[in-house]
């Protein structure tokens, strides 16, 4: 069993804190428990709104004009794309991908960066990324990717004026 637990505030500092006791104290009946405290990497809602803007592109957008690609390859692509352009910029990922040799030493293979370990920062930056290169590709935005951009976009401005 895995249990995350998210502490937002001060103020639910103590009350989460006893929850996490209660959890420790059920599941060690069971065995070692691990607790980790970290800063979350990115949220659900981002993870929400890439994936969204990576399908419509799937969907509309064909490449070289010739071939159409599904989610997958395209958010290897898109991602791909999005590390190549940061290194550029001198702000390579936290994370990059990685050139490796094959295990029969004949081949060369490349590990894109994982999305999962984007920082906030590089998936807010990832979105804005989606958002222009769709754009450019005459994407027309569904219904969903449009609302979480327009969320996106409305929380954005909110942390600029606090």
């Amino acid at each position: 069993m895995s249990k995350s637990i998210t502490i937002k505030t001060e103020d639910q500092q103590r009350p989460v804190m006893l929850r996490v006791w209660q959890l420790v104290s059920e599941m060690i009946k069971g065995g070692p428990v691990t607790v980790s405290v970290q800063r979350p990497s990115r949220s659900a809602e981002m993870n929400k709104k890439f994936h969204a803007m990576i399908r419509d592109i799937a969907q509309q957008v064909t490449f070289f004009g010739k071939r159409r690609y599904d989610t997958e390859v395209w958010k290897a692509l898109l991602v791909d794309q999005f590390e190549q352009e940061k290194a550029a910029m001198g702000e390579p990922l936290s994370h990059p991908g990685q050139l490796i040799t094959s295990m029969d030493g004949q081949r060369t293979i490349t590990v894109r960066p994982s999305t999962t370990k984007f920082r906030k920062a590089e998936a807010s930056e990832f979105i804005e990324f989606l958002y222009q290169q769709g754009s450019e590709m005459g994407v027309n935005w569904s219904e969903p990717a449009l609302a979480i951009y327009a969320e996106y976009r409305e929380a954005q401005e909110g942390r600029k004026a606090a």
